[in-house]
């Protein structure tokens, strides 16, 4: 999550030789909260665990959101789901210097360890930054940044922590995603239509950690028993960096401008061929193709790629990736007699899915039904055409 351009340049992946390995009696430790910023990798927010020791002049963040685009083959397993992150010690300087920049608050709790789980926690993450420790294959919901932060902090407490887990709800991953993602960016569109049946099981309160802020404010809100002494696991939150939350603006380009008025141009040119009885043979090549593209897409999200939250997609039922291939057949007149099946095939299932749409175990975005009212609309132009000869097939 974290941003990519320092990797390699200014991470610090263990201390400078000849530095300390254990903590002074005034050292603090605490968990640092990051807002979203506006970058796909940034959505969700961040959190990171600084040690802060006045007496050695130490104060480095440990990050376990770095990774590095200079992989080998990294763009083709980052579609997997194959991204490997690693864990680095930065500077506090060099890790505030991203969110100014961002304008990202930064909130800071004080974990009120004692000096042996202050202990404890820095030890491992010092084992953790090791080259042959620091690399972990990252999962968005199972094992990530803050996650991997949660496990610390609850190792450290020896597993005496208590959540107050009273305010809890039942909500889906899919529903806590959609807290971060925004309907008018096309990453978050992108994301929405990715993720399958597994993102709308219900989450434990224990897995909503996966997102910063839950961190945080369960982390606040938790205490832990000592010898039968009941303490706070944090002080209170102090902003450390003060900045208003980032909101998407308004665009022209956004994918529900873009897929409604697509969706009313359709309308009107199809209204234009049963008027003038004649046939717009490029607006059905297009709409095959497109919805073929995005079948592609999604079948490799659901059957290539290993992420867990993007497997039984149901959005395949209206996009297939064999649209794209009939999309590029239509366009020769002898073959469209051909596959009159595949167009009735289309009409139905696509109907069915509508009708269905509420009672599948899946979550659809809104702009998945003026889709797939497109290409029934065309499937049902194609179908009359056929039926009453007006189109020479």
């Amino acid at each position: 999550m974290h941003k990519f351009i320092f990797l390699f340049l200014t991470v610090i992946l263990c201390f400078k030789q000849g530095h300390p390995q254990s903590l002074s009696p005034s050292a603090k430790v605490s968990l640092l909260v990051c807002a979203p910023g506006d970058e796909i990798y940034s959505f969700f927010g961040h959190a990171a665990i600084r040690i802060n020791d006045p007496l050695y002049e130490k104060d480095i963040v440990f990050n376990y959101g770095v990774f590095s685009f200079q992989t080998s083959y990294f763009i083709w397993r980052f579609a997997k789901g194959e991204t490997d992150y690693m864990v680095a010690a930065w500077r506090m300087s060099t890790f505030m210097s991203e969110y100014q920049e961002d304008k990202r608050k930064v909130v800071e709790y004080e974990l009120l360890l004692t000096p042996s789980e202050r202990e404890s926690l820095y030890e491992s993450l010092i084992e953790n930054c090791k080259p042959v420790n620091r690399v972990y294959r990252y999962s968005h919901f199972e094992d990530n940044c803050s996650t991997r932060l949660r496990d610390q902090i609850e190792k450290a407490l020896g597993g005496k922590i208590k959540y107050d887990t009273s305010g809890d709800k039942r909500m889906s991953f899919r529903n806590l995603i959609d807290l971060y993602l925004q309907d008018n960016s096309w990453s978050g569109f992108g994301i929405k239509l990715a993720l399958g049946i597994p993102t709308d099981h219900i989450s434990t309160f224990s897995q909503k950690m996966f997102l910063p802020d839950y961190l945080g404010d369960d982390m606040a809100k938790a205490v832990v028993v000592r010898d039968g002494v009941t303490s706070p696991v944090t002080g209170p939150a102090v902003v450390i960096f003060d900045a208003p939350p980032f909101v998407r603006s308004f665009s022209v380009t956004s994918p529900a401008v873009v897929v409604l008025l697509f969706f009313l141009v359709v309308i009107a040119l199809t209204q234009w061929e049963i008027k003038n009885k004649r046939r717009l043979d490029w607006l059905d090549i297009s709409v095959f193709i497109a919805f073929g593209i995005a079948g592609m897409i999604l079948y490799f999200t659901t059957f290539i790629s290993v992420m867990p939250s993007t497997k039984w997609n149901l959005n395949l039922i209206w996009a297939f990736p064999t649209h794209f291939l009939v999309g590029i057949l239509w366009m020769f007149p002898s073959l469209r007699p051909k596959m009159f099946w595949y167009v009735r095939l289309t009409a139905i299932v696509t109907t069915l899915f509508l009708v269905s749409i509420y009672f599948l175990p899946q979550t659809f975005h809104w702009l998945v039904v003026p889709l797939c009212l497109i290409l029934l609309m065309r499937m049902g132009t194609i179908s009359k055409a056929k039926l009453f000869q007006k189109d020479k097939f």
